[in-house]
């Protein structure tokens, strides 16, 4: 079966800003497509890049490693710097949301709006997304049995890179005080403790003057979906819109 991964979101607005939309580890741009469409209803250009690798079996997905996930959202920010955007605002949801803090932290950024990301990942955390990916896409392209476990076994060869992406998570914790962009910190109050620990962390130490720590009480993880999701979507358009 030839499977693609889904290409990049492009809506083109009339207002002078863009938005760059960042999704999930293991998700892909359906995370924001909703979030995307709104705000280019309020004007914005928004410009979404599919993580390589993503939307494809675990095979595939497994060629990449955080650090290319991390050029494709530098492209991404190139992408719009090219096409004349002075002020661009970031936002992403989870792996997402850190990639959203890392741009503060190395780019100029105007607003950020940062949802559920986490200020650091356990190892065997990161390989149980691999599985639950692996098992979903193996069950999504109907594999046989033998080719499901062929799939299923690239993750202990990807282990140094879980390391690497560990790693990387941490970097980008330890360096939230550069961050001094107006940023609004989102979490859901159905989402593990460990994410709603992780917002209240990165909202007290990142160096906005501009900052606020938004809880929704309806929202899990994926905060662009179900319950909750339109006061979400509501939350940040107001935000950028904001003076």
């Amino acid at each position: 079966m030839n499977v693609k991964s889904p290409r990049p979101i492009h809506l083109k607005g009339t207002r002078e800003e863009a938005v760059l939309l960042l999704h999930s580890f293991t998700g892909t741009i359906r995370d924001i497509k909703h979030l995307a469409t709104v705000l280019n209803e309020e004007g914005y250009t928004c410009y979404a890049p599919n993580y390589r690798g993503h939307g494809l079996p675990l095979k595939a997905f497994t060629q990449f490693t955080i650090n290319d996930w991390w050029d494709d959202v530098r492209e991404a920010y190139q992408f719009l710097k090219h096409e004349g955007f002075e002020t661009i605002y970031v936002t992403g949801v989870s792996l997402g949301g850190l990639f959203t803090l890392k741009l503060a932290e190395t780019v100029d950024v105007a607003k950020i709006a940062v949802m559920s990301a986490p200020n650091e990942k356990e190892e065997a955390g990161i390989a149980w997304r691999l599985e639950r990916y692996g098992k979903r896409m193996n069950e999504l392209l109907n594999f046989d049995e033998t080719t499901a476990q062929e799939q299923m076994n690239q993750i202990e060869a990807y282990r140094p890179n879980i390391t690497v992406f560990k790693n990387f998570i941490s970097n980008i914790s330890a360096h939230l005080g550069d961050i001094k962009t107006p940023a609004r910190i989102l979490y859901g109050e159905k989402d593990e403790q460990s994410y709603q620990d992780s917002a209240r962390y990165i909202y007290e130490h990142i160096n906005s003057q501009d900052k606020d720590l938004s809880n929704h009480l309806l929202c899990k993880h994926l905060m662009t979906h179900g319950e909750g999701s339109e006061n979400v979507e509501r939350e940040i358009a107001e935000f950028f819109k904001s003076n």
